[in-house]
């Protein structure tokens, strides 16, 4: 008898366990949703499949910044498929690439701008920059959606339009 009444106080305990684990895990979801909806409404999604061009327009960002002082720019990288797989998904808001794309479609906007591979600081490796082999210009695609609902990507978009020439020009020989 106290072995049935310890088996339905832990399959009681079990149960309760559960529920409270799925309210918790409902919970977490909101908040996540949530919080990724205010990153997304105050934020800007960089992503570059050649991380070595950022310092080298960290002048047109920087720019853009104190133009727009509420909006956050977070730079991620990866390759050219991801950047345009996660541009498709809504999960980044701008691409630079290689020059590997094609002239305005109906999906993307597209502006070719130079910019300059340059050494990137790299304290937790122990070393104080990585370098490039070649720190010649190079030409990058910078790729947005058209129908992005994001306003600071239409800001960033003209901002980049009125200094393409700058930004080219600083990196004539």
């Amino acid at each position: 008898m106290i072995e049935l009444l310890l088996v339905c106080a832990v399959a009681a305990i079990i149960v309760f366990g559960y529920i409270i684990m799925k309210k918790l895990d409902a919970f977490l979801a909101n908040n996540r949703r949530f919080i990724d909806a205010e990153i997304a409404e105050n934020s800007l999604l960089l992503a570059f499949d050649n991380p070595m061009i950022i310092d080298s327009l960290m002048t047109l960002f920087e720019g853009f910044s104190k133009a727009n002082p509420n909006c956050q720019l977070h730079f991620l990288f990866g390759n050219t498929e991801d950047i345009y797989d996660k541009l498709n998904k809504n999960r980044i808001d701008l691409g630079f690439i290689e020059n590997t794309a094609s002239a305005n479609d109906d999906t993307y906007n597209c502006l070719i701008i130079s910019a300059k591979q340059n050494s990137v600081f790299c304290e937790k490796a122990g070393c104080t920059m990585i370098e490039p082999l070649n720190p010649s210009e190079t030409q990058t695609s910078v790729i947005w959606k058209k129908a992005s609902s994001n306003a600071f990507v239409n800001s960033f978009s003209a901002l980049l339009l009125s200094n393409q020439a700058a930004i080219n020009a600083e990196y004539v020989k």
